[in-house]
């Protein structure tokens, strides 16, 4: 019952500030948010451990990183000083009870010369990984981890459907949950500067709601930008690297290089704005898909 009630609260609020803008966002919540996660590693008949079959170490690797990023942990890459960067308070926590209700690591492995399946033509690819696995998702984040080449595919994700500007008419009928090519999952010697795991970070921001710094649409005039984060300064392209700054700022504030929504190296990638924490906190007290994983039985939450 006290849970109903706090949600119509929630609802309500949430009206009322959006009646008066639609960049407000409502205010911090202390909450600490788990979400349970599931990474299945699609390799091509490697030996565990070896190529494309991963290791454990280093998926619990990529996770750690996940959780250090998001949390602004002090003595990790994760961390910045900067009065900008905020602690998200989401932590994601591999699975611990499997779709049978039996003990797991959150882990799977499958052989991708095992699985057939036709492609459409325009077809989206991530709409066929549940060929390869696909749990619950009202339980489960899906993380698939799939042998792409390196630096044409970094990762993508499923947004989600919120009362919220750019969120409003999302697509919720797809497969929901994060994609990763396995060269830029975890801590790998690839050429390139995405060889630190910041790739997962970034295609979470996505799943929880965030848009790249400048928008849907790159290369757009100022007036068109919007990621709906007041505190995140007009641009109109990415950032190609930790020393280079846009060519397309829009006003005299300075780029934010270190965001994980930019496409700046992972090397320098360490925040999260308040304002693009509020949005994702309010995307899972308030999307359905996203909520359900706050609460899923499969994973202890002491």
């Amino acid at each position: 019952m006290k849970s109903m009630i706090r949600r119509l609260v929630l609802t309500c609020i949430s009206l009322i500030i959006f009646s008066c803008s639609e960049k407000d966002i409502i205010e911090d919540s202390n909450e600490l948010y788990i979400l349970p996660v599931v990474v299945h590693i699609i390799h091509n008949g490697e030996t565990k451990g070896m190529g494309n079959n991963l290791s454990n170490d280093r998926i619990f690797q990529q996770i750690e990183t996940l959780n250090s990023d998001f949390r602004k942990k002090k003595g990790t890459l994760g961390y910045s000083n900067d009065p900008l960067a905020g602690d998200a308070k989401i932590e994601f926590r591999l699975a611990e009870i499997d779709p049978s209700g039996q003990p797991t690591n959150g882990i799977t492995r499958v052989n991708a010369q095992e699985v057939e399946y036709d492609i459409e033509e325009g077809g989206w690819f991530f709409d066929y990984l549940p060929h390869y696995a696909y749990w619950d998702d009202s339980k489960y984040l899906n993380i698939w981890v799939f042998p792409f080449e390196p630096n044409i595919i970094l990762g993508q994700a499923s947004m989600p459907r919120a009362n919220l500007p750019g969120l409003t008419n999302s697509d919720t009928t797809g497969t929901t949950g994060v994609m990763i090519t396995t060269a830029h999952f975890g801590e790998f010697d690839v050429e390139g500067g995405s060889n630190l795991g910041r790739s997962l970070t970034h295609e979470m921001g996505h799943f929880l709601g965030l848009e790249h710094l400048w928008g849907k649409v790159e290369y757009a005039q100022c007036t068109e930008y919007d990621d709906y984060c007041k505190d995140t300064p007009y641009v109109s392209s990415r950032t190609g690297s930790c020393k280079n700054t846009s060519n397309d700022i829009c006003d005299s504030s300075p780029v934010l290089i270190h965001n994980y929504m930019d496409y700046t190296d992972d090397i320098c990638m360490n925040m999260f704005t308040h304002d693009q924490i509020r949005r994702m906190r309010f995307v899972i007290e308030n999307s359905i898909s996203r909520h359900l994983l706050t609460i899923s039985p499969v994973i202890s939450r002491n």
